[in-house]
């Protein structure tokens, strides 16, 4: 152990130890202000005694009174005075005693009956219940009854019945088309421009009845700018059409085709394409008419 640790353990033994002898010190001193406080106190009390024969609370000496038979008997209360001093004065003079005079003319105060006393005992039970019922009744509104519940609300048709898988049949028209050249196809052959900037072929020819099929620009962004159509040109067009379709199917792939080979001979170098962006064959036609088929037959 270093000569720190051993400097550091003195003085911290020093320390309790004054710590120690302080309390004890302090102890002792209230100790002695406290008796001579009791006994100065006693001292005043005996010498206030002696000068005019009245303790502290007022009681004064007992005397002997010598009954005659001239003088009537002492009184119930007097008896009872007298009996008090008698017991007052075999105490101790240091004890404090409170005074236990009591006169006859004061009467004790009437004691004020608040209104919980008077009230009977079964009037603070009834808010309880009627709170108790309150609460009762509030949950029974609350709960709904099977005339109230929400009904279910009814499955519609569509939700019970599936839809059937969607399929698209494209065809494509390669070569330059040009912007004014492709307006005035898309009037002869009964298209309307519309929705998300493409051309669209309907039932009728004034843009009402079933969407038959519609043409898009074959590249990117894949809309016409119809404000610009004199300036627009493009390498290619699309044809589509959605199955299954509230319309003779077979009938629709005509027309779409029709629009196709129409438009291929009037532009440079046109092509039509199938689904694949391969030529158009006798095969992919009759795969088109297959696959219109399996839709036309499905219920």
């Amino acid at each position: 152990m270093s000569n720190l640790q051993i400097t550091l353990s003195i003085i911290g033994v020093l320390l309790i130890a004054g710590i120690i002898a302080h309390g004890l010190w302090t102890m002792r001193r209230n100790n002695s202000i406290y008796k001579q406080a009791q006994s100065e106190v006693a001292e005043k009390r005996h010498q206030q005694q002696s000068d005019d024969d009245f303790d502290a609370d007022g009681i004064g000496a007992v005397k002997t009174i010598k009954a005659t038979r001239d003088e009537p008997k002492a009184t119930t209360s007097q008896a009872a005075q007298m009996s008090m001093d008698l017991d007052l004065e075999t105490d101790d003079e240091t004890t404090p005693l409170p005074s236990m005079r009591v006169d006859q003319d004061e009467e004790p105060a009437p004691v004020k009956e608040t209104e919980t006393d008077t009230q009977p005992a079964s009037y603070e039970a009834e808010p309880a219940e009627d709170e108790n019922l309150d609460e009762a009744e509030l949950e029974t509104e609350q709960q709904p009854t099977p005339e109230t519940a929400p009904e279910a609300a009814p499955t519609t048709q569509a939700e019970e019945k599936p839809q059937p898988p969607q399929d698209v049949i494209s065809l494509f028209v390669k070569g330059n088309v040009q912007g004014a050249l492709l307006l005035q196809m898309m009037t002869e052959l009964g298209c309307k421009f519309g929705e998300m900037g493409i051309f669209h072929r309907y039932e009728n020819t004034n843009g009402t009845g079933t969407l038959i099929f519609s043409v898009a620009n074959m590249f990117n962004p894949g809309t016409f700018d119809l404000d610009n159509i004199e300036q627009f040109e493009t390498d290619g067009v699309a044809l589509f059409m959605t199955l299954p379709i509230n319309y003779d199917g077979q009938q629709a792939f005509n027309m779409m085709l029709n629009a196709a080979k129409k438009l291929a001979t009037e532009i440079p170098q046109g092509q039509v394409l199938d689904g694949s962006r391969q030529l158009l064959t006798r095969q992919s036609i009759q795969q088109a008419h297959q696959k219109v088929r399996q839709y036309e037959s499905t219920p």
